[in-house]
């Protein structure tokens, strides 16, 4: 039954909807699944046991009367937990919100259960999705299936170890500063950060200067598609989505042939703002890079040095921190973790002048990477700059890149990502190799705006010359028992 678990969500729907597969059947192997990995991996803050196995039996019998489903009928999936659940708690992993239960969906939720979508539960995150690493208060650590001294990295960390482990074959996820693209990189899966605004995101305050996107979480990257066509198109809660349509992009990889990317233009970006990269991950990147090469791709080294987007996006996100929590923080600081109170009050501290440098900012690095793509079809960088770190590993404590101090976290670890947070351009990352201590590392392939069709063709090539999806971490459930 275990190797259910790691079926795609495409083939699961399939088969269930043949009737070669229960709904009640896969759900109930899953949250078995799910059970036996919590002590270890930690994955989730809550699970609906009851509720889903509900669904499944609905889902099922839907089937039996012939009635028509959609293209997640039946499959069982889990949702990020600062993502609204209507009747399911949504508790960001902060001990003050723990009781917090949702009225109403997000819009990407109900769009994933109009397709037929069964809920799981709702997984780890740091809390309110602050850090780069998956821990709580509320909780505790989320821990990497693939070694359980490291990191799953952050703040979709419970998402991430979830499609890795074969506890659900995809996750709604969050990517602000690399909430999706790193804990997918740590945990050798896929993460999607698609155009801004393609998937409506009906939560943020500021719909206007948003940066938050919703992420795509899975093991393959048919299933990526899939997930992608599913949720995206316009809503009116959210402005960067007015105009967009529903994507074509399980469509647009399935006619793919071995010359599909030929002819393609690649800058190929070792560093972006950063200094130092990881000896492992730059051997990795770079074989993957020949990859492209052979698929027939034109690819350039691109070593023209740009500006790390770490200073402007901080001061945007501790900004936004502050307006939500800075007048209350004395209050609440007891209950939350020190690093998101220390990030509150930096952001209580900047001035107006200071934040709207900060979106002029923002600008210049859109037209710098918009320019990019004047010269080239796709950009590949590293996902990040060295492998996972340790799970215990402190958000504010410095980090070393090969041995040497690289100071920030966020500066050194992922610019690759943040950068991209702030422009707004497609972006996914995709397992590229594994460093000596078996931990996986990740490529980003990034696109202009819309051209997500393009970056998931490009990642469906590679996945065909490179595939991952048939490695299975060391601590998945199996191998727990």
């Amino acid at each position: 039954m275990d190797t259910l678990a790691y079926l795609p969500a495409v083939e699961l729907a399939k088969r269930i909807r043949s009737h070669q597969l229960s709904s009640v059947e896969i759900t109930k192997t899953i949250l078995a699944r799910i059970d036996a990995s919590q002590p270890t991996l930690n994955a989730f803050i809550t699970v609906c046991h009851d509720e889903a196995l509900a669904a499944a039996r609905a889902a099922d019998a839907a089937l039996a009367r012939g009635e028509d489903v959609g293209p997640l009928h039946g499959v069982p999936i889990s949702v990020k937990d600062i993502i609204n659940t209507a009747g399911i708690r949504t508790t960001w992993a902060s001990r003050t919100m723990a009781n917090n239960v949702p009225n109403a969906d997000a819009i990407a939720v109900r769009r994933l259960k109009e397709a037929g979508a069964i809920i799981l539960g709702k997984t780890t995150t740091s809390e309110f999705a602050h850090k780069l690493m998956t821990d709580a208060p509320l909780f505790g650590t989320t821990r990497n299936p693939w070694d359980l001294n490291y990191t799953s990295g952050g703040s979709s960390g419970g998402s991430a170890v979830a499609v890795a482990a074969g506890l659900g074959p995809l996750s709604l996820a969050t990517d602000a500063g690399a909430s999706t693209r790193l804990p997918a990189a740590c945990t050798g899966i896929v993460g999607l950060k698609p155009t801004l605004g393609l998937i409506p995101h009906s939560q943020v305050p500021d719909g206007f200067n948003n940066f938050i996107h919703l992420g795509v979480m899975a093991r393959t990257i048919a299933d990526t598609a899939l997930m992608l066509d599913i949720l995206s198109g316009a809503d009116s809660s959210d402005p960067h989505s007015l105009g967009t349509q529903r994507t074509q992009a399980l469509a647009a990889i399935a006619d793919m042939n071995s010359e599909a990317l030929r002819g393609l233009r690649i800058g190929w970006r070792p560093l972006a703002g950063n200094t130092l990269l990881d000896d492992e991950v730059r051997h990795a990147c770079e074989h993957a890079v020949e990859a492209f090469r052979a698929l027939g791709c034109h690819v350039d080294l691109v070593d023209a040095p740009i500006e790390n987007a770490e200073p402007a996006w901080r001061v945007l996100q501790q900004s936004n921190w502050a307006a939500r929590f800075f007048d209350r923080i004395d209050e609440l600081e007891p209950q939350l973790d020190p690093s998101f109170v220390e990030g509150i009050r930096a952001g209580g501290a900047y001035s107006g002048q200071q934040v709207t440098r900060a979106t002029y900012k923002r600008t210049e690095h859109f037209r710098t990477v918009q320019g990019w793509f004047g010269s080239y079809d796709l950009v590949l960088t590293p996902t990040m700059s060295r492998p996972p770190l340790a799970a215990d590993h402190g958000a504010l404590e410095p980090i070393t890149i090969g041995g040497e101090d690289a100071g920030d976290m966020r500066q050194s670890w992922v610019p690759y990502l943040n950068l991209f947070d702030l422009t707004g351009h497609p972006a996914i990352s995709v397992p590229c190799g594994w460093s000596d201590k078996g931990l996986p590392i990740g490529l980003q392939i990034v696109g202009p705006w819309y051209a997500d069709a393009m970056v998931l063709r490009a990642a469906a090539a590679f996945e065909r010359v490179r595939p991952w999806a048939d490695r299975v971490p060391v601590h998945a459930p199996e191998a727990i028992h």
